[in-house]
């Protein structure tokens, strides 16, 4: 589904370039459950906000499911997202003015999807995350975990190909963050959603399916565990 094909990204800090990515190739099929690894500054977070069309990249090509995402323009791009990508963030980045209802169903609104049909997909995916009875308390009245459940209903209720999440767990406490990538695994199993995180978290490590080692910008190992 996806092909980064010697993808290179630098960063000027002062007089100096930084080199994020280096000459980077790398292949992801349909479903995987995939984690980005390394130590900061190694490359992973660029890596995904590539893949998830939010940066730019200064050499090679980026392709999913076929397209040449790096030769789509700025509106093209945005709306690729919309429709294909769903995000999550270490900081949940919801509305907090928003329930989590309105936080979910918002996604779903510029999509120009009836009523009926928010409704009845917003409601449905709050249940499967385990927030059935919540879905009218807004950010500040829940938990770290339960806002987080709130952000993977939010990326999971537009069915998208892709889910890029970024550093997940970083958050949460232990107990929390293993029933988050729980709830994870089981969507990814659910819905063949393909998964594909950015961490330097052992746990996140130890649920991927496969682990992609990036040090200095570039891969240093691709283990595949399952």
């Amino acid at each position: 589904m996806i092909s980064v094909e010697k993808v290179s990204r630098n960063y000027k800090a002062g007089e100096t370039v930084v080199k994020a990515l280096k000459q980077v190739s790398l292949q992801i099929n349909d479903g995987e459950f995939l984690s980005i690894a390394g130590p900061s500054g190694s490359g992973k977070t660029t890596l995904l906000n590539l893949i998830g069309c939010i940066d730019a990249l200064d050499e090679g090509e980026i392709y999913i499911d076929g397209k040449p995402v790096t030769a789509m323009g700025k509106n093209e791009k945005t709306i690729f997202r919309r429709t294909n990508l769903g995000f999550i963030f270490q900081t949940y980045n919801l509305i907090p003015v928003l329930s989590a209802y309105e936080n979910v169903a918002f996604v779903l609104s510029i999509l120009n999807i009836a009523e009926p049909e928010i409704k009845e997909r917003t409601y449905a995916i709050l249940k499967e995350v385990g927030l059935e009875g919540m879905e009218n308390r807004r950010p500040n009245r829940l938990s770290g975990g339960q806002q987080q459940r709130i952000a993977i209903a939010r990326a999971l209720v537009k069915h998208p190909q892709i889910i890029l999440a970024d550093e997940p767990t970083a958050n949460l406490d232990s107990k929390t963050g293993e029933d988050i990538l729980k709830l994870m695994k089981d969507m990814n199993k659910k819905y063949k959603t393909t998964f594909i995180f950015s961490t330097h978290d052992q746990m996140v490590m130890d649920y991927a399916d496969r682990l992609v080692w990036l040090h200095d910008g570039n891969i240093l190992r691709d283990e595949r565990r399952k």
